[in-house]
């Protein structure tokens, strides 16, 4: 019924707006039907998946949950800023435990984060849902042979093992879970 309305609704706009002779034949006419052209297809698979969701609801409500996850984690997804600050923020906790009381594995990790990033090592690969962060090979403004060349980059079949934190969530889970015991009671 709903598409019977919307088909006649279509039609009835089609002959109320006519083309001037004066653009027949041109680009604006081309133009106007490819979007034209869009619309319709467009309004037919949304009428389509209407039709879909009421014949099947518990697909319709699986794939909408689906869809808000995966924005949601799009949403939530953190990036270079939010690292920086949960960094910072890690540090500071960290400076305020003396050093015979810090634990070791969080102290050496802040350590390699901090070094990676004071030698322009450290790059973050944002794959939408979630964020990589790895230390590459060379700095970012390294201009001699090796960093240059493409056979001394790091290739994808050994990219795995330079990767040392994923971001998911608004948290980046390794600084996370090596911070969880930070001082002297680590045991």
């Amino acid at each position: 019924m709903r598409l019977v309305r919307i088909m006649a609704l279509r039609q009835r706009l089609a002959d109320k707006l006519v083309m001037p002779e004066r653009l027949k034949d041109t680009l604006v006419e081309k133009w106007i039907k490819c979007w034209s052209g869009l619309v319709r297809d467009y309004t037919e698979v949304a009428v389509g998946a209407v039709r879909e969701s009421y014949a099947h609801p518990k697909w319709a409500l699986a794939y909408g949950t689906g869809l808000a996850l995966l924005y949601q984690t799009v949403v939530n997804n953190p990036g270079e800023e939010y690292f920086m600050t949960q960094l910072r923020r890690n540090t500071n906790l960290m400076i305020t435990v003396a050093p015979d009381q810090q634990n070791p594995v969080s102290a050496e990790y802040l350590l390699m984060l901090e070094r990676a990033i004071n030698q322009k090592k450290l790059r973050l690969l944002s794959l939408g849902i979630c964020t990589l962060l790895w230390v590459d090979l060379f700095d970012e403004d390294d201009c001699t042979y090796p960093a240059i060349c493409e056979y001394t980059k790091v290739g994808f079949l050994n990219f795995h093992e330079r990767v040392i934190d994923v971001g998911f969530w608004k948290k980046y889970w390794r600084l996370n879970w090596k911070m969880r015991n930070y001082d002297v009671n680590y045991l």
